[in-house]
C-alpha cells in the first residue's frame, strides 16, 4: 500500500492540532512526517494544546520542525494547518503553491480576504484537495435532517431555527483576540452560518444581527450572538450562537418547519437511565465524532475515496455572511447580501 506523508502545521488549535495529528498517525497508509511548531514557545503550545511540539512530535515518532518550508522540504503530500486562524491563508496557500494537499482547522480564516486567497490559489490547482474544516457537517443529527428535508419528507422549508452552544475560548491570549481568532462570532458563528445554508439548500441573502458580551470580558466581541436571516429560497432562519454557557448543555440544536411537517434534532430528549430515591440521572449531551470523522474523510479525498464534502468556495458564502452580521451589530439594522456586496 502506498504510503501517504502527512505533516502538522501548528499547534494554535490545540485539540484539533493534536487529535487531527494523532488520528492520520494511526492509518496504516500515513506516513506522518513532521510537526511545524512555527517557532512558538513551549508555555504558548502547553496553553493552546496541553502538550508542547517536541512532546507531541516525541510521541508521534517524527522531527519537530521550526517553519514550514523546513516541512515543505520533507516532500509532504499532505499538511494539517492549525495555526492561529488569522494566519490559516498565509500557511495554506504556501502548502498549495507547493503542490500539497490541504486540510485547514475551522474556520478557514477571519476575513472574505483571505478566504478568497485560499480559494484563488485552489482554483490555480483544481487537481488538489483543499478541504476546509467544518466539523457540525459530519454530525448524525445534522446529516440526516439535511437529507430528511432534501427528500421532500416536509415539504419546502418555511423557518428554522439553529443554535449552537462552545463555550468561549479563553486559554490562549489569541483566541480572545478577535483579529487572530475571529472572536466567537467568527470562530463558533461559522457552524449555524453554514449548517443553515447547507441543510436548507439555499444561501443567506439578508441578516439582522443582536449581540452582546455577557460573561466575558477578557474576550474581544460579543460572546452571543442572535442571526435572523431571510434565504433566497424565502426561508426564514434564527440562528443563535451561546458563548456563556459553562455547564453540561448539547452542542447543536435545530428545529425546521416546512410546509407539511417539521424536522427536529433535538439533543434535550436525553434517555433517563438511572431512578434514585430523590434524584433522577439522565446521559450526557450526545455527540458524534465529529472531528475524527472530518480528518478521515480528508484523508479518504486525498486518496481518492471520497468528493470534499465541503469547499472553500462555500466558506466564502460563510464567512460574507457573518461579515454582514458583523455590520448589522454595528449599525443596528438588517443587511442585505448580494453577489458578494451588502
Amino acid at each position: 500500500m502506498e504510503q501517504i506523508r502527512v505533516g502538522l502545521v501548528g499547534l494554535a488549535q490545540g485539540y484539533y492540532a493534536t487529535l487531527y495529528a494523532r488520528t492520520c498517525a494511526r492509518m496504516r497508509d500515513v506516513e506522518f512526517i513532521g510537526v511545524c511548531d512555527l517557532g512558538v514557545t513551549d508555555e504558548y503550545a502547553r496553553a493552546c494544546a496541553e502538550t508542547t511540539a517536541a512532546e507531541l512530535a516525541a510521541e508521534l515518532g517524527v522531527p519537530l520542525v521550526r517553519n514550514q518550508e523546513e516541512l515543505l522540504d520533507k516532500k509532504p503530500d499532505a499538511l494539517i494547518v492549525t495555526s492561529e486562524t488569522a494566519d490559516h491563508h498565509l500557511h495554506a496557500v504556501l502548502a498549495i503553491e507547493a503542490g500539497v494537499h490541504v486540510f485547514i482547522g475551522k474556520p478557514m480564516t477571519v476575513t472574505l480576504a483571505a478566504t478568497q486567497e485560499i480559494v484563488a490559489a485552489a482554483e490555480r490547482h483544481p487537481s488538489l484537495i483543499v478541504l476546509p474544516g467544518q466539523p457540525a457537517r459530519y454530525e448524525d443529527g445534522m446529516i440526516q435532517a439535511r437529507d430528511r428535508l432534501r427528500e421532500g419528507q416536509i415539504g419546502r422549508s418555511l423557518m428554522a431555527h439553529l443554535f449552537v452552544n462552545h463555550p468561549a475560548m479563553v486559554n490562549h491570549a489569541w483566541e480572545m483576540d478577535a483579529k487572530r481568532s475571529g472572536g466567537p462570532l467568527i470562530e463558533f458563528g461559522s457552524y449555524p452560518v453554514d449548517l443553515a445554508e447547507w441543510i436548507i439548500g439555499s444561501p443567506i441573502q439578508s441578516v439582522y444581527a443582536q449581540a452582546d458580551n455577557f460573561m466575558h470580558p477578557q474576550v474581544d466581541g460579543p460572546d452571543n450572538v442572535k442571526m435572523l436571516c431571510r434565504h433566497n429560497d424565502g426561508t426564514i432562519s434564527s440562528l443563535d450562537l451561546y458563548s456563556s454557557i459553562s455547564w453540561n448543555y448539547p452542542f447543536l440544536g435545530l428545529e425546521i418547519i416546512g410546509q407539511r411537517g417539521c424536522i427536529r434534532a433535538d439533543y434535550h430528549n436525553y434517555p433517563i437511565y438511572v431512578h434514585g430515591e430523590d434524584t433522577v440521572r439522565v446521559s450526557n449531551p450526545r455527540y458524534s465524532l465529529m472531528n475524527q470523522r472530518e480528518i478521515e474523510h480528508f484523508m479518504d479525498c486525498v486518496r481518492g475515496k471520497a468528493q470534499p464534502i465541503i469547499t472553500p468556495q462555500e466558506y466564502v458564502n460563510t464567512i460574507r455572511v457573518l461579515e454582514a452580521a458583523r455590520d448589522s451589530i454595528d449599525r443596528g439594522r438588517p443587511v442585505e447580501i448580494h453577489q458578494g456586496k451588502r
